[in-house]
């Protein structure tokens, strides 16, 4: 098993060859019914296909050298820091854990002018002409037909402007993830008002915060944590004198976090 798969199309990129077909026909009846059914719905994959079809955005997805079928993964869906790509999911999946996790990780949707690579911006989550929701909604549905994730454990994460665009995915879909890891976020996203943040109740979240960032993003940090809070999510800060570097031994906190929201899980 390879450790990285990396596909530049999920239309016709690499995954496809793992992706069995569903052969509708040799359902049984019932079940047939209950998959016609839901296949009209809101939430069906090919509502979203056929805009996703036409994207050709890189992703990038990883897969632990050692993969066991048998055991479901989380899955960690990573937007990476500034004046990278979606290359650096290698390394941050390294550095968290190599063996834990399935990673997955896209493009950011903006060029970095002045450092090169790409970046974020949170205020147009476009990709071509598909929207980040139903470009994660129909990857992660692809790869659950590919490999053993479960579903409850699914874990957006982000670095810098790409934390950002974690936390704004998070809420905006809350069902879809079990939490999110925001490492110094610029706390910058429109999406943190008290209306849409009704669904994080009880939902887990860590944010780092640097000491030495400016006054204006300690304190737009102080602000969003505080607002979170107030809405029922549960988040964990974690101050560090320097930005969290996320493909150095400082992601190993991530690991450890992770796994310790899955152990109070498994007691509740």
């Amino acid at each position: 098993m390879f450790n990285r798969v990396r596909s530049l199309s999920f239309s016709s990129g690499e995954l496809d060859s793992l992706i069995p077909d569903m052969d509708v026909e040799m359902l049984p009846t019932e079940l047939r019914e209950l998959y016609q059914s839901w296949s009209q719905s809101p939430d069906s994959l090919a509502k979203f296909s056929n805009s996703v079809s036409e994207s050709d955005w890189p992703v990038s997805i990883y897969v632990p050298e050692r993969y066991e079928e048998r055991y479901a993964y989380p899955l960690v869906i990573w937007f990476h820091s500034d004046a990278n790509d979606e290359d650096q999911l290698e390394q941050f999946m390294g550095a968290v854990s190599s063996q834990n996790y399935i990673g997955l990780a896209l493009r950011g949707n903006t060029e970095h002018k002045s450092a090169g690579g790409y970046c974020w911006d949170p205020s147009s989550l476009l990709f071509g002409s598909v929207p980040l929701q139903d470009l994660l909604y129909v990857t992660t549905c692809r790869l659950r037909r590919a490999f053993h994730i479960h579903s409850e454990r699914i874990f957006v994460a982000g670095s810098g402007h790409g934390a950002d665009v974690a936390l704004q995915t998070m809420i905006q879909r809350p069902d879809w993830f079990a939490g999110a890891i925001l490492l110094d976020p610029a706390c910058k996203s429109d999406s943190l008002k008290s209306d849409r943040l009704t669904g994080l109740r009880g939902k887990p979240m860590m944010m780092s915060v640097s000491r030495s960032c400016s006054h204006e993003c300690m304190g737009r940090s102080v602000e969003s944590v505080r607002l979170l809070r107030s809405a029922g999510a549960s988040v964990d800060v974690e101050v560090t004198e320097l930005p969290v570097d996320p493909t150095s031994n400082e992601a190993r906190m991530i690991d450890h976090w992770i796994m310790g929201c899955i152990n109070r899980e498994a007691l509740v």
